[in-house]
């Protein structure tokens, strides 16, 4: 008697939730073309946060059994980027539960990431083929919306023996991972919890409740969470822009965060946007949040600084109504994190010990990173007023051997030394 695969196993083990997703209102509706627009979108959405945190998830692990498993031909979030991009201009509000039904399961991911990493094939598996599904399913999106491959149907757009050879490919690498019988249940649990999560995303997509209607950041960045987005385009647009200047000024941030980081730059941005309403104090307290959050993942408070003067200027270059009533008060906390720095490292010791670091390390490299030495000074000031890793989440980086030559790694450890030296008490 033949032991069943893990393909054989998750197929039988998911067969009913798959089922089940068929009977759903949403494919109802769709059937009958009667799927409003924001349904679908939401779908989008909803989709984008599960392929951007679980392909991040996955393509970085140290799993031996998800790598092998992994290629990056199986990343989807770039075609659901190409499908959120066409919808961008077309004011698609998000469904509020379904929001938050999609990051539930992306909490799950994340989980399962740190708990038991080989559980996430479950999912991998769940999304992989729903391929098949989307053959299907495109046809209808077509008739019902008027798009194609390259007008916001990119996601489910697919070749069949394309998708064919795609299928029979990555069931092999599943059935050849080594995963034992308890790695088994754990990968069948995670696909069926993909199922459900999914489920849910959709029951709530069709039919939905009006009242639920929501601008939230997502979409511009489908991994930001709940924050909400600014209702008026030239603050959106004001908020990329301003976020361009700022990767611009510090190559550190492409350099650094690629891709990932900058969609959490352009929602960042949108979301502070929606600030300028409140009061000062909450401005403040908002901001000072942020910094805490960014300066534990590299970014000292300096780069939040100036990244809020820059979305002044764009703001008020585009709305010069809100420069004093409402705008003003990103300045002002923006002034407020200065101050906060001054307070430990004066001006000219932060110029001092920049100059010292770019001569240091040589023309070459200070073009290619200018501004480090002021973000190591800034970092160590950060840490100092309570911002906990501000130092170490920039000195590891920075210090990579496999990234920056030995007089540069020098020139770092000594600019953090006299920073912490010239550092007020």
């Amino acid at each position: 008697m033949s032991v069943p695969t893990l393909m054989s196993r998750l197929r039988e083990a998911t067969r009913q939730a798959h089922d089940r997703l068929e009977t759903l209102p949403y494919f109802q509706a769709l059937e009958r073309a009667e799927l409003p627009m924001e349904s679908y979108v939401g779908y989008l959405r909803a989709m984008a946060v599960l392929h951007s945190v679980l392909e991040h998830q996955v393509a970085r692990t140290e799993d031996a059994r998800l790598n092998a498993v992994w290629r990056e031909n199986l990343r989807r979030f770039p075609q659901l980027q190409a499908d959120l991009g066409f919808f961008a201009g077309r004011a698609a509000l998000d469904i509020a539960p379904a929001h938050d039904a999609a990051g539930a399961l992306a909490d799950s991911i994340l989980r399962r990431a740190v708990m038991q990493p080989v559980s996430l094939l479950g999912y991998l598996y769940v999304l992989e083929g729903s391929i098949g599904g989307a053959q299907v399913l495109a046809p209808r999106f077509r008739r019902a919306f008027g798009l194609d491959e390259r007008q916001g149907l990119a996601y489910l757009s697919w070749d069949p023996a394309v998708a064919s050879e795609r299928w029979r490919d990555f069931g092999d690498c599943m059935n050849a991972a080594p995963v034992d019988a308890a790695e088994s249940e754990a990968i069948i649990a995670a696909a069926r919890e993909a199922f459900a999560g999914i489920e849910r995303v959709l029951t709530v997509l069709y039919p939905f409740d009006a009242r639920r209607l929501t601008r939230k950041v997502t979409a511009l960045n489908p991994e930001a969470g709940s924050h909400p987005a600014p209702e008026d385009p030239d603050e959106v647009e004001a908020a990329v822009r301003a976020g361009a200047r700022c990767w611009r000024e510090y190559p550190y941030f492409p350099w650094r965060y690629g891709e990932r980081g900058w969609r959490f730059t352009v929602s960042d941005g949108a979301w502070l946007v929606t600030l300028t309403v409140l009061d000062q104090a909450v401005v403040d307290a908002q901001v000072a949040w942020l910094a805490g959050v960014l300066s534990a993942r590299g970014m000292p408070s300096l780069l939040l600084q100036r990244h809020l003067e820059l979305l002044y200027e764009e703001l008020v270059g585009r709305i010069p109504r809100r420069a004093g009533a409402g705008y003003s008060r990103l300045l002002a906390a923006a002034d407020r994190l200065a101050e906060q720095r001054r307070a430990l490292i004066a001006d000219v010791d932060l110029d001092a010990i920049s100059r010292q670091f770019a001569e240091a390390v040589g023309p070459d490299w200070r073009a290619r990173l200018p501004g480090t030495g002021a973000l190591l000074v800034c970092a160590v000031a950060d840490q100092a007023r309570g911002l906990e890793s501000a130092v170490t989440s920039l000195e590891g980086w920075f210090t990579d051997p496999q990234r920056f030559p030995q007089p540069w790694i020098d020139a770092v450890h000594t600019a953090l030394d006299t920073a912490k030296t010239r550092r007020r008490s």
